[in-house]
């Protein structure tokens, strides 16, 4: 660094109106401070410090990679940044808004930045007309209930961008294939001291003063006269898609008119196919009206084969698992896509004992967004039970092009769990009559339906700005399967329950609500917070929820202060042995989550977090004291954990190891050891817990 050179220590922005979001502004900076990790540490900038004074070596290479040069203080770089701002608040409607920079010098060789913006008083929309003398344009135009540009509001150039998108998508939408965005404009005239603009949205100086044939091609609407398909040379023999099939999912169509809308549809049903890697919608004008589109395909991996080995560690037991994978991805020649899957584990118990568990499962998806499934399970757990369960299951899910909600329907799952045995101690403790929940481990069926829809506001066009997701679930079960006993007068069982085949079926309502916000600082900082609810409840020919069907707490996903499925309900504590594990479940679970993550350098990434939490039963349940949800109780029950964990980010997947340490223990209230402290009683082998998974909690 040289002599009368300053490091960039930090960078800030102040803006005296609270209408413009002094954090979108920080894109307008040509020059802002090294990478911060948790707000203060430069550590990619002390990575690069670190090379020494001989560079050549590997080792210093490898810190140059991964670190980042010192930004050093530029005045050039300023005054442009003060221009970009200038802009920016002016484009927001501030023209009178001035910058100012001051500079302070915090430590030898370090220097701290301010851009001080006064805002004053911004401009408003006073009216606002169109100009076209296109009967379309007129028309779209004058639309005044989608018409982005309100009459009195603030001036944005922003919701004029989206004004001028709206109206030419509008065109493009409706056959007019030449006309963009560009040839629509704006005109402003500003009233004197009066900090108010009058609009006028007009076709560009360019259009009109075009030749009169270019004028009429841009507004001319197109027809599509051939759709043709040219398919990789590589894709032929068995792996070649049937050109109907190609056709049903290209949404463009012969003798229509030419449609943006259609062009993004089709893009997006043959992204959605495993068989294609790439796709290129092309078109070609071949008379005064017409269009030629080719659709050029180029074939993905058509077969693939998987393999996983993973070690668990569980309560105290560790095991191991293996599973294969098989995909076809065009099993009939037409994009169909089957997929098999086998896993096994083995699981060595503390007391000497060992459980096994199988699962085989398939699936089949069609082009039409039409999943077929089947799956079958064994689990043997010489402590408790043996039990096999099947599985199988019709859905659809849909999405249209350019929408960010997501709809998935089960129309179907039919599921049917068989305890061929049961060992005494189990029998004894859950299926004696006097305990409500010993449906839970008999022999059942379950026949649901299910609807999910998902919403996401993320913008791959703006990666860095904040966005939030929603899911909502409803599930029901047992409904029809009630209606049809009724009418034919089934005989009940001793419990008031139908059965068929003999065996009882399950009927119950679930609804899951999961809520998520991303809080982006910058391309290192992020605050996540989460929040996810869900109620069962069982009626009519049940009297509790099949145990798979129940919500569990603690985890890598969940409060993470607990193994999985250690945590609850309410303030109920488990006796630790393997049949009382079971007891750990419920009807109602809420989880609230915030975790800081950030980026250190390449694909290493750090987290801070604090979870709360808990499940409740709906009914009171003698196998399970304090587990009931009371309104007046439940937020005295939330167990609350904190910790930190590393995660390997590889974009493809991500490595994550948490570790949580218990907070508040409600399972403890009655000890007066709620609160765990080390002068509480606070232990790393009852307090701590390690979680390993793949992928993000939330």
């Amino acid at each position: 660094m040289g002599e009368n050179e300053y490091l960039l220590n930090k960078a800030q922005i102040d803006v005296s109106t609270k209408e413009v979001d002094k954090d979108n502004l920080r894109k307008y900076l040509r020059q802002t401070q090294n990478t911060e990790v948790l707000g203060f540490w430069k550590m990619q900038l002390q990575l690069y410090s670190l090379q020494g004074k001989d560079t050549s070596t590997w080792f210093a290479r490898q810190l140059r990679k991964i670190g980042e040069p010192p930004e050093i203080y530029s005045e050039l770089a300023t005054q442009a940044s003060m221009t970009q701002l200038t802009k920016a608040m002016q484009n927001k409607g501030f023209f009178n808004a001035s910058v100012d920079t001051l500079t302070e010098i915090t430590a030898p060789k370090k220097l701290r930045l301010k851009y001080e913006i006064t805002a004053r008083e911004p401009y408003s929309i006073r009216s606002y007309r169109t100009l076209f003398t296109q009967e379309s344009l007129i028309r779209y135009g004058n639309d005044k209930l989608r018409c982005m540009v309100k009459e009195g509001e603030r001036y944005d150039t922003e919701v004029l961008d989206e004004e001028r998108t709206r109206i030419a998508n509008l065109m493009r939408n409706h056959g007019y294939y030449y006309f963009t965005k560009d040839f629509l404009v704006f005109k402003a005239d500003s009233a004197l001291h009066q900090h108010k603009v009058d609009l006028v949205l007009t076709t560009s100086d360019n259009l009109n003063n075009a030749p009169d044939t270019f004028r009429q091609t841009i507004f001319t609407k197109f027809t599509i006269r051939r759709v043709e398909f040219k398919i990789d040379t590589l894709l032929s023999g068995r792996d070649m898609i049937r050109e109907r099939v190609l056709r049903e999912q290209c949404a463009i169509r012969e003798g229509e008119l030419f449609s943006e809308r259609r062009v993004e549809a089709t893009y997006a049903a043959f992204n959605a196919l495993g068989a294609v890697k790439y796709v290129d919608v092309a078109f070609e004008q071949v008379s005064d009206d017409e269009l030629d589109c080719v659709v050029t395909i180029t074939k993905g991996k058509i077969n693939s084969v998987s393999a996983d080995v993973e070690g668990t560690y569980s309560a105290g037991d560790w095991g191991v698992g293996a599973g294969v994978g098989y995909v076809n991805r065009n099993i009939f020649r037409g994009a169909e896509e089957l997929s098999v899957n086998a896993k096994g584990s083995y699981e060595w118990r503390q007391n000497g004992g060992r459980a096994i568990e199988a699962k085989v499962d398939a699936a089949l998806r069609f082009p039409n967004s039409l999943r077929l499934t089947v799956a079958y399970q064994f689990q043997n757990r010489p402590e408790e039970y043996t039990r096999t369960i099947a599985n199988a299951g019709m859905s659809y899910s849909y999405h249209r092009a350019r929408s960010k909600w997501y709809h998935n329907f089960s129309i179907i799952d039919i599921g049917y769990v068989y305890l061929p045995w049961i060992s005494d101690d189990f029998r004894a403790y859950f299926l004696q009559n006097s305990n409500i929940l010993k449906y839970s481990y008999e022999d059942h069926f379950i026949v649901d339906w299910a609807y999910n829809v998902s919403y996401s506001s993320y913008n791959s066009r703006q990666p860095l700005r904040s966005y939030g997701t929603v899911s909502l679930s409803l599930e029901t079960a047992g409904n029809a399967l009630y209606g049809l006993s009724k009418v034919i007068n089934l005989p009940q069982d001793e419990d008031g329950a139908y059965k068929i085949f003999n065996i009882r079926y399950a009927q119950y309502a679930k609804a899951d609500a999961s809520l998520t916000y991303h809080h982006i600082f910058d391309k290192a900082n992020r605050l996540v917070y989460h929040m996810a609810l869900g109620v069962a409840v069982p009626y009519l020919n049940a009297s509790s929820i099949p145990f798979e069907k129940r919500y569990f707490a603690g985890g890598a996903n969940s409060v993470r202060g607990w193994t999985m499925r250690s945590l609850g309900p309410g303030t109920y504590r488990g006796a630790g042995t393997r049949i009382d594990f079971n007891n750990q479940a419920g009807d109602i679970k809420l989880d609230l989550n915030v975790e800081y993550r950030v980026k250190f350098f390449k694909f290493l990434e750090g987290a801070l977090f604090t979870d709360a939490g808990n499940i409740w039963t709906i009914r009171d349940y003698e196998t399970q004291p304090g587990g009931q949800f009371r309104f007046t109780e439940f937020y005295k029950q939330l167990a609350w954990s904190w910790g930190g964990g590393l995660r390997l980010n590889f974009d493809y997947f991500v490595f994550r190891v948490d570790m949580g340490v218990k907070l508040y223990d409600p399972s403890r209230i009655s000890e007066g050891k709620a609160w765990r402290t080390a002068t509480n009683g606070l232990n790393w082998k009852d307090d701590i817990a390690w979680h390993f998974a793949i992928g993000y909690p939330f």
